[in-house]
């Protein structure tokens, strides 16, 4: 029996979002087990995660025209059926809700012959009433799908009629190697940042609403206020620079405050760090909190939507929002927008050596439910 050639359909390979990143890893990691992989894109992009093998781009261009966006819709669907029947594809495997559409219309309207699978990277109760609609009716057309949490899984089961049959969760797999390596890259000229002796608070996202940091940067200064020998670090970039920028001005710990912007290697910078901090509004599988995690970094999180509280609690029975300040099996979760529950998390981890030790210990056992081997076993197993 020859290889399986795999299809996998993305929005975009732009060097971006998580999503762009995961289906890249994965894509790369299939061909190590045996797989023939291509690539699908609707939007070319000229900055690009790393991939393995060439990339088929439909080249699309949006239009405000309501009536042109349908048309285009169904081209897409149609060149995706099209594109699979001419080059043997076994399975169409799309990742996020505008390619997964595309993939399931391929074979209801254009009898794609491959076998369709989507990965579901967001948390479905976040999107819009057409999505959801969408959902209901589509997602029990495809062969297999993925989620990344067993809380979405549980929801799709128990709110939009998806039959359990067709879903399996599979966590984000972290290369602990690829992390160890990158992690001692030399810092250069943020060497003396990181060697001034303050206790570093770490904040990597995106500098954007639902991130949140305008929330970090108040709690910071609190605590800045009663702990003067401590920094907060900022990596990324993005929409909100200017206006956290100015925020920043405002504040008494200004001069304790960085923002470091857009770094290929974040783990150089993660690994000098003290303590790593999430404040977002929403969220899908934290991939930095599972970085953070394999560089033993304490982690303090918003319990925000969807998903951290998977990874940082033991057992996953209880998927509601917590109330005040919760010291979880694997580092704390916190309300969202309360700036003195933050301040409370963050001083205990600065003043409570023992409990960051103790924590750093547990690692080891969570660590083994997303090491790379594990979760690519997974993936064979299903494929």
């Amino acid at each position: 029996m020859g290889k399986k050639t795999i299809l996998i359909i993305l929005y975009t390979l732009h060097r971006s979002r998580w999503t762009e990143k995961i289906a890249t890893i994965l894509g790369n990691n299939f061909i190590e087990i045996w797989y023939n992989v291509k690539y699908l894109t609707f939007y070319n992009s000229t900055d690009k995660f790393d991939f393995i093998w060439e990339e088929f781009c439909l080249n699309q261009r949006k239009s405000k025209n309501l009536f042109i966006e349908i048309i285009n819709f169904f081209k897409i669907s149609y060149k995706i059926a099209k594109y699979c029947r001419e080059n043997n594809i076994d399975i169409s495997f799309s990742h996020w809700e505008e390619a997964n559409f595309h993939n399931i219309i391929s074979k209801i309207f254009f009898r794609n012959p491959s076998k369709i699978f989507i990965q579901i990277h967001s948390a479905v109760n976040a999107l819009n009433k057409i999505q959801k609609y969408f959902i209901k009716k589509l997602y029990n057309y495809t062969d297999r799908i993925i989620t990344i949490v067993k809380e979405e899984e549980s929801n799709l089961i128990n709110n939009y009629n998806i039959s359990s049959s067709k879903i399996k969760t599979i966590y984000n797999p972290v290369d602990i190697k690829n992390i160890e390596s990158l992690k001692n890259e030399d810092l250069w000229e943020y060497y003396e940042l990181f060697e001034n002796k303050k206790f570093t608070f770490i904040n990597i996202a995106r500098l954007s609403p639902e991130k949140n940091q305008e929330f970090l940067l108040n709690s910071f200064e609190i605590f800045n206020k009663k702990y003067k020998n401590s920094q907060l670090i900022i990596l990324w970039d993005w929409p909100l620079k200017e206006n956290l920028n100015k925020q920043r001005e405002t504040l008494e710990s200004k001069e304790n405050i960085h923002f470091l912007g857009n770094h290929k290697n974040p783990y150089k910078f993660l690994d000098k760090a003290d303590c790593f901090v999430l404040t977002s509004n929403t969220e899908w599988l934290p991939w930095v909190i599972l970085e953070s995690l394999a560089l033993w970094i304490p982690i303090i999180s918003t319990d925000c939507k969807t998903w951290p509280k998977e990874i940082l609690r033991k057992t996953i029975n209880n998927f509601g929002e917590i109330s005040d300040l919760s010291l979880e099996e694997y580092w704390i979760l916190i309300p969202l927008n309360n700036e003195n529950l933050c301040f409370e998390a963050m001083e205990k981890i600065y003043l409570d050596k023992s409990l960051r030790e103790n924590y750093k210990i547990k690692w080891l056992e969570r660590s083994k439910y997303f090491q790379f081997d594990k979760i690519m076993k997974n993936w064979k197993e299903i494929l």
